[in-house]
């Protein structure tokens, strides 16, 4: 299991259901880092939580966008923006 997939693990196994994933250092993603984020989507909204994207990088966003997948997650500009839809929390 890869850094990522443990943090967010953790987290939700903390009793944190909504995960803000600031994406702003990373430039491209392949597919295993799609597949994480997915499930870390997948994860928290069987707890009744949800995963928001920050700050995607324009080949991030591209990337999404053809695998079909952009419209299953709420995108934001900041984190602030995504910490408040999750009613602040």
């Amino acid at each position: 299991m890869n850094q990522f997939e443990n943090a967010f693990q953790s987290a939700l196994h903390s009793g944190h259901i909504y995960l803000i994933i600031d994406l702003e250092a990373v430039p491209f993603m392949d597919s295993s880092g799609i597949g994480s984020i997915v499930n870390a989507l997948r994860l928290s909204s069987k707890v009744g939580g949800s995963a928001k994207l920050v700050k995607l990088a324009p080949l991030v966003s591209k990337t999404f966008k053809m695998c079909g997948i952009l419209g299953l997650f709420s995108v934001y500009e900041s984190e602030a923006d995504a910490v408040a839809a999750c009613g602040g929390v």
